[in-house]
């Protein structure tokens, strides 16, 4: 099995766990941005509900500053009604409609009445294992002010 389909098939706080485990086992080179670190940890650096309410126009970048991961994963706040819009900086320049300058939508499974009440998510990872995934890069505009988004993301340090 390799790391993508490791990932895919476990999602979530035991995602952490397993992936250290397979990864403490081998050895690779750092080829990533300068700056960036690898590790053979891999470490939570962002976690939980997203607030991009104090942001003009409601669009926040994951990180203010360069902060490099090699997974993220973000959902829609399952029970929230609004959906999210993921994309770049151009988002945050928009002028009309945000969600047009999005490069994916995710629609919140509001009454969990499918998928086993699961919400869509947008998942990134480093096929490598590299820090390369810059968190400043990416932007999140949810289409109802107040909802958030929950969004993880993980380094290896």
């Amino acid at each position: 099995m390799n790391r993508r389909e490791l990932f895919q098939k476990v999602l979530g706080a035991g995602a952490a766990v397993v992936a250290a485990s397979v990864l403490r086992g081998q050895n690779s080179s750092f080829s990533g941005p300068a700056g960036g670190s690898r590790g053979s940890q891999l470490v939570t650096i962002l976690t939980g509900p997203f607030d991009t309410s104090s942001y003009p126009n409601g669009v926040r970048p994951l990180t203010d500053t360069p902060q490099f991961a090699t997974y993220v994963r973000i959902q829609a706040h399952p029970g929230q009604q609004g959906k999210i819009a993921i994309g770049n900086s151009g988002m945050a320049s928009a002028t009309g409609n945000i969600a047009d300058s999005a490069f994916i939508e995710l629609w919140p499974n509001w009454d969990g009445s499918v998928d086993n009440g699961r919400s869509d998510t947008w998942v990134l990872s480093d096929p490598d294992w590299n820090n390369t995934i810059n968190l400043a890069d990416l932007y999140v505009w949810p289409e109802i002010a107040g909802e958030t988004p929950v969004i993880t993301a993980f380094q290896l340090a």
